[in-house]
């Protein structure tokens, strides 16, 4: 059996890329089957009900089955609680990279697969090769403007084998303008920018809803100890964060929270630079683990590459050097490495010096 005639599942969000994404798919032969995740019920200002409701008239349209599936207790579970709980130890973490890694190519893969589907696709900006060692490489989309390559560096091989991504190819006003002329989305509909569980942007107000203990009051101070102000709960703030600080002085910018001592710890520029980077849960994507790679990395994803040496320390532990100190290193964040349009792969990050 070619796979042109193999059973392939789709991610349907309702949204212009995932709706396109099944059309293609139909269109290049495959049968295809959506899969529509219920992931949180908290009211918010978007409904969940009107995303599953806009993917099934798109199945609908397209005459292909559908499913939704309600994985609101393992989504609190691996998701939304761990995000809750890194904030709570003082680090900002990187909720789509484990979206990706836990819940789309992990739960939802599972349910594609065990509905008979070969493999899964998502409206993710990413292309991927199969190269002759037999890796899948994972490169960045052809339109850079939404390249995503980023939040999929922490798939497993097994993953990406079984990964598709119809857009890849395509710049995103092509897309737009291709699901216009096929009326598969309203033409005013908008994109979300925001946490699908925190879709009105106000992770503060969430994470104080979760957890009220977080918002004590407490001290700002320097790096060298000198109390500066005050604060409302040190979860509110981010590393490189300068607005907001209600500081005399300075300019003064956000080097680090510490959770246990209930401190914001400011300083000026200079004390948010590093040059080493230490990465933890080191993922090899398309590159062969080696011992010691030239990279250009990535410490968030609206971050410019910059050269790096990358030099692993441990099975799953690595270091990145870079050429020139970097800005506002956040434990928690992901950090990828590219090698030209490659993922070479990626890791959390736990501290920079």
């Amino acid at each position: 059996m070619t796979e042109a005639k193999s059973i392939v599942g789709i991610g349907m969000s309702g949204g212009t890329d995932s709706s396109l994404s099944a059309y293609l798919l139909a269109e290049q032969g495959y049968e295809v089957r959506g899969f529509t995740l219920r992931m949180w019920h908290e009211p918010s200002t978007k409904s969940s009900d009107a995303h599953i409701e806009r993917a099934q008239g798109v199945a609908a349209k397209l005459g292909i089955a559908h499913r939704v599936v309600d994985i609101g207790p393992e989504f609190l579970a691996r998701i939304v609680a761990p995000f809750v709980a890194e904030y709570a130890d003082g680090r900002t973490p990187s909720p789509c990279v484990c979206c990706n890694m836990q819940v789309k190519f992990g739960l939802m893969l599972d349910l594609a697969r065990e509905d008979g589907c070969s493999a899964l696709a998502t409206g993710h900006y990413v292309r991927t090769f199969t190269k002759p060692s037999g890796r899948i490489g994972l490169h960045r989309g052809v339109d850079d403007t939404k390249d995503q390559s980023y939040f999929l560096a922490g798939l497993t091989q097994d993953q990406l084998a079984h990964a598709r991504f119809p857009l890849g190819e395509m710049e995103k006003k092509a897309v737009k303008a291709r699901a216009a002329e096929l009326d598969l989305v309203p033409h005013s509909q908008g994109e979300s920018q925001d946490l699908c569980f925190i879709p009105d942007g106000d992770c503060a107000a969430f994470l104080a809803r979760q957890r009220p203990d977080l918002g004590r009051p407490g001290r700002i101070v320097s790096v060298t100890g000198e109390v500066l102000g005050t604060h409302d709960g040190a979860f509110r703030y981010t590393i490189g964060q300068r607005r907001g600080l209600g500081l005399g002085g300075g300019p003064w910018y956000v080097v680090r929270t510490d959770m246990g001592a209930n401190l914001v710890v400011v300083g000026q520029r200079s004390d948010l630079m590093a040059q080493e980077v230490r990465l933890g849960g080191f993922n090899w994507v398309g590159v062969s683990p080696v011992q010691e790679l030239s990279v250009v990395a990535q410490l968030r994803y609206n971050m410019k590459p910059v050269p790096a040496q990358l030099r692993m320390t441990g099975e799953t532990t690595a270091v990145l050097d870079f050429a020139e100190p970097v800005s506002a290193v956040t434990p928690g964040q992901f950090a990828v490495a590219y090698v030209n349009d490659e993922v070479a792969g990626g890791g959390w990050i736990e501290e920079g010096c």
